[in-house]
């Protein structure tokens, strides 16, 4: 686990899916933290095993968590990894859909939902 006093990141799999777990506020100061932890990734995510990232954890996102989250898709994109967001209540969602993120990322309420058929695997 990775953390500051903001932010928490708990990295765990789910059948072959990776699953990121954060909490906290994501912002200028806590946004080098999550993207280390991402960073380390690289070699546990492989096609085309999926990489949720579940924000509902969340009591802030600002602008660079979101700038964030636009270079982590990406990255997925480039390496032909499924990338699946979840966000609940309204701080986050609002913030991906105010910005029209909703249009670029996969969006879910939980996990379950995320992984779809895959939790079952």
């Amino acid at each position: 686990m990775g953390s500051s006093d903001l932010l928490t990141v708990d990295i765990d799999t789910r059948g072959s899916a990776v699953v990121v777990s954060v909490g906290g506020e994501l912002d200028l100061a806590t946004v080098p933290l999550l993207r280390e932890r991402l960073d380390t990734l690289s070699d546990v995510v492989a096609v085309p095993s999926p990489l949720v990232v579940d924000l509902s954890g969340l009591s802030f996102i600002g602008s660079a968590g979101l700038a964030l989250l636009v270079d982590l898709n990406n990255q997925c994109v480039e390496r032909g990894v499924l990338l699946a967001l979840v966000a609940n209540g309204t701080v986050v969602p609002r913030a991906i859909q105010v910005t029209a993120l909703d249009q670029v990322f996969s969006v879910h309420t939980s996990v379950d939902e995320a992984l779809g058929t895959r939790a079952s695997e």
